[in-house]
Order: structure tokens, then C-alpha cells, then sequence
């Protein structure tokens, strides 16, 4: 039923013409799924939550990988001379807003819910964080190189999921980028609940360039995952139209990889 509901309002044209859409669309349905989470599956709501967005989004998900795949083979059949990012830079700037919108909704819940009923919520996510803030206190900054390593390498297993994840069911990659927004949500919420608005700025400001980096690492892997699996389904192996989403899919799964580096770089600073 809400898949019907979000086709008839959202439908992938309307999306694509007016992105922002997206970005409201990932709020609300991200909004619904915690809740929907917590009275159906209490135990379990901060895995589910996102389980659920993801599930919700991926008809919307899935015809746009489509649209995406249509464009790709008007390009090979009629040899048009057009850049990479002209080829797709439409589905990334969607699944940045999706992020976004996810986001923004876990963060607005994370800032006003009380600490018991947040707690139940998003006790995964939250283990999560604290899990990384003792690993980071009990290292410190005398193996920086040692820190790079294990973050690389966990981001690398999580781009590595979201491409598998999207190759395997299409959309599998919003699952990633919901845990991810979710993950992020809570953690700078958790300066707001304490009034540290100058921390959170300066939190902010630090992670952004790292942060950043490393999401559009996920969702160029989702992205490139989706895009394979859609051109296995619909073309014909080694067809001009396949061979060019498989270069377009290998290149965003390389620069997947670099944005994982770039991102390690940055987040500890060498």
C-alpha cells in the first residue's frame, strides 16, 4: 500500500525533474519507518528502521536504475559523445538528497527523543558509536597509520556490501546509506541534546570533508552495483549498450575506491 501511495506522488519523472522532491521524500519515509520500526519490532527497530526505508524505496529505486539504463542505451545506439558524470550525474545527485533526507529525519528524532525511548530506538546505532569513540580513546595518535588501516579497510567492506547489495537485489545500496545517515544523525544529535552548539558546529565542520567523501563512496558503489545488475537483466551479454554500462559500472566502482582512500586520508589526517 505505500509503495502504491509514494508511486502515484512521487513518480520517478516528477523525482527526476525536481530532485528536491527526494530529499523530502527520504525524510518522510525515513520519519514513518522508525516509528513503524518501534511498535512492530521494539527488539529490533534500529536495524529494522532502516530495513524498512530501504524496502519502501525500492520500486522508486529500481525504475530509476531503469531510466538510468534506457539513457545508457539511446547513448550506445546512437554513439552520442557524452561524459560520464553527463551520463549519471541525475541518479547521484538523487541518492545524495535520499541521503540527506534520511538524515535530517533520524537527526530531528535524535535531538527531541527522550533518552530512554532513543535508547530503544536505535541501540544498534548507538553500540555503533560508541564502539568507534573507545577504539579512538584507546588509541590515540600514536599509531595514526595503524587507525588508517582499520578504517579503511571497514569502509572498504561496507562499499564493497553496498555494491554487492545493489547488484544482488537492485536496490540493496539505500540500505547502506540509511544506516549511514542514521549513524550520523544521531551522533552530532547528540551535541544538540546537550545544548553544544559551538561543538556541534566545530564536529560538523570537521567530519564534513571526510564524511562526505566516504558516503559518496557508498552510493557510487550502490550506484555501480544497481546499474550492473540492471544491465545484466535487460541486455544482451557483451552487447554495445552492456559493454558501456559495465565501463560505466567498473569506473564508479574504482572511484568508489579512491573516495574510500581520499576519505581515510582526511579523517586522520596524515
Amino acid at each position: 500500500m505505500m509503495n502504491m501511495v509514494l508511486e502515484s506522488l512521487f513518480p520517478e519523472k516528477k523525482i527526476k525533474s525536481k530532485p528536491i522532491d527526494m530529499l523530502v521524500l527520504g525524510f518522510v519515509i525515513a520519519l514513518v519507518a522508525v516509528f513503524a520500526s518501534y511498535f512492530v519490532f521494539p527488539k529490533y527497530a534500529g536495524i529494522m528502521a532502516p530495513l524498512i526505508t530501504a524496502l519502501a524505496m525500492a520500486p522508486l529505486i529500481e525504475r530509476l536504475f531503469e531510466d538510468e539504463e534506457d539513457e545508457i542505451d539511446e547513448v550506445a545506439e546512437k554513439r552520442l559523445i557524452m561524459g560520464f558524470f553527463s551520463r549519471h550525474r541525475s541518479i547521484i545527485l538523487l541518492f545524495t538528497l535520499y541521503f540527506i533526507g534520511n538524515f535530517l529525519a533520524v537527526f530531528l528524532l535524535a535531538t527531541i527523543l527522550p533518552q530512554s525511548l532513543l535508547q530503544s530506538m536505535f541501540e544498534p546505532q548507538l553500540a555503533d558509536i560508541n564502539a568507534v569513540q573507545s577504539m579512538s580513546a584507546a588509541t590515540g595518535a600514536a599509531i595514526r597509520p595503524d587507525i588508517a588501516e582499520i578504517i579503511v579497510f571497514n569502509n572498504l567492506k561496507v562499499m564493497a556490501f553496498a555494491f554487492l547489495l545493489s547488484f544482488l537485489f537492485g536496490t540493496g545500496a539505500t540500505f547502506i546509506l540509511s544506516w549511514n545517515a542514521s549513524i550520523l544523525g544521531i551522533f552530532l544529535a547528540s551535541y544538540a541534546r546537550q545544548g553544544l552548539y559551538h561543538s556541534l558546529l566545530l564536529t560538523t565542520t570537521g567530519m564534513f570533508p571526510h564524511a562526505a567523501v566516504e558516503i559518496v563512496a557508498y552510493f557510487l558503489a550502490g550506484i555501480a552495483g544497481g546499474i550492473l545488475s540492471v544491465g545484466m537483466v535487460r541486455e544482451k551479454f557483451l552487447s554495445p549498450e552492456f559493454r558501456l554500462m559495465l565501463k560505466d559500472s567498473l569506473f564508479l566502482l574504482v572511484l568508489a575506491v579512491a573516495f574510500v582512500l581520499v576519505g581515510a586520508y582526511l579523517e586522520v589526517g596524515l
